[in-house]
């Protein structure tokens, strides 16, 4: 046989010894690299849950009450809001959760407002349901983007209205009864949205506490107050969310207001790594006792929820997760996902993980929980 021959036969098998299994190599991490990419599946039915398609991003919670209260204002009957408004009595923040809503309906139209208004000239709940109404076509008017993507019209929509909002309020507070923080609430988006100084604010903040200290939907405006993004810091933010959670009585779900900050500052300092910090597993151990403390049907409940369903997600205590997401059904218009342009997807993918890794783990029971309310240090 021709040497040359021969050495040429045996570089090509040696070549293809080494190359065969190195490009068998390299196909496989291509084919683990498509698949990691692709997004994780599960059937919804399987487990119970509501399907992408069906999942409502309009709201936090099915509210049949209030469904038929705002179809009834819109239809022309303004005596129906004012009784579901009258009802909730001296329970502050289901007065505020229920303003917001016939709040939002006088936004769409105010026709009936105006009725009530001709027909009960001084009605203080008419005056106050008039002043929310402004400040939610303030946020209309500016949208729900951030700064950089918000044009100089939509500003000035903004600030004109909240410029409206400001003598309706103080008006409110002026025929509403002294005790009735709600005139006082209404101001903490005026507050931040027109940069008041914290001076100012600890002044409005004093009238609210005064009237209710717990009250949780002013406890969630007054921390937006303090982010960054508005007229804080990521240090006042964190200290104002921890003392409103050790300060609040069994059976408030204040001890949530950890995890908003938690989650704000994630949102916009995504490579900081918090879920990973001691005090974040605190925070949620506190919240998931809150939980369990109140009724199946309290009227923040659902906020809670999303809220834990997202942080256990991040801190991969799936099992936990897995639970949440199973309570909190179809309606998903509440923080976390609305922070992001596409709830839905953002909801579905931390779901879905969440139960995949579940079923992964042999679908283990709920652990014992080891709860501490320590908060972090900033």
């Amino acid at each position: 046989m021709n040497p040359f021959i021969a050495t040429a036969g045996a570089g090509v098998l040696v070549y293809a010894a080494v190359t065969i299994p190195r490009n068998a190599i390299k196909a496989r991490g291509k084919r683990a690299e498509a698949k990691a990419k692709k997004p994780l599946v599960i059937d919804p039915a399987q487990y119970g849950l509501v399907p992408a398609s069906q999942l409502d991003t309009g709201r936090a919670q099915p509210d049949p009450e209030a469904d038929a209260v705002v179809a009834a204002a819109l239809a022309g009957d303004w005596r129906r809001p004012a009784a579901y408004l009258a009802d909730a009595g001296r329970d502050w923040d289901l007065r505020w959760y229920r303003l917001g809503c016939i709040g939002e309906a006088a936004a769409d139209d105010d026709t009936w407002l105006r009725a009530w208004h001709a027909e009960r000239p001084g009605d203080p709940d008419a005056a106050i349901v008039y002043a929310d109404m402004l400040v939610s076509l303030a946020g209309r008017a500016r949208g729900a983007k951030g700064a950089e993507y918000t044009t100089g019209e939509q500003f000035q929509g903004f600030h004109q209205f909240l410029a409206e909002a400001l003598p309706a309020c103080r008006e409110a507070a002026r025929l509403a009864a002294p005790d009735d923080p709600t005139p006082w609430v209404s101001q903490i988006t005026i507050a931040f949205g027109q940069g008041w100084s914290h001076e100012d604010f600890r002044l409005l903040w004093t009238q609210i506490v005064l009237r209710d200290p717990h009250h949780f939907g002013a406890h969630v405006g007054a921390l937006q107050y303090w982010c960054a993004k508005w007229r804080g810091s990521k240090e006042l933010m964190f200290e104002f969310a921890e003392q409103a959670a050790v300060s609040a009585p069994r059976g408030s779900l204040l001890p949530v207001l950890r995890l908003y900050a938690i989650f704000e500052h994630a949102y916009r300092e995504p490579e900081s790594k918090i879920y990973a910090e001691p005090f974040v597993a605190a925070a949620v151990d506190a919240t998931l006792d809150a939980v369990a403390q109140v009724p199946a049907g309290h009227h923040r409940l659902p906020t809670a929820r999303n809220l834990l369903a997202d942080v256990l997600f991040q801190m991969k205590r799936h099992t936990e997760a897995v639970e949440q997401f199973r309570a909190i059904g179809g309606c998903i218009g509440s923080v976390p996902w609305t922070y992001f342009g596409d709830p839905v997807k953002e909801f579905v993918h931390a779901r879905t993980n969440s139960f995949v890794a579940w079923e992964r783990a042999g679908r283990p029971a709920q652990p014992p929980r080891i709860g501490t309310t320590s908060g972090p240090s900033v």
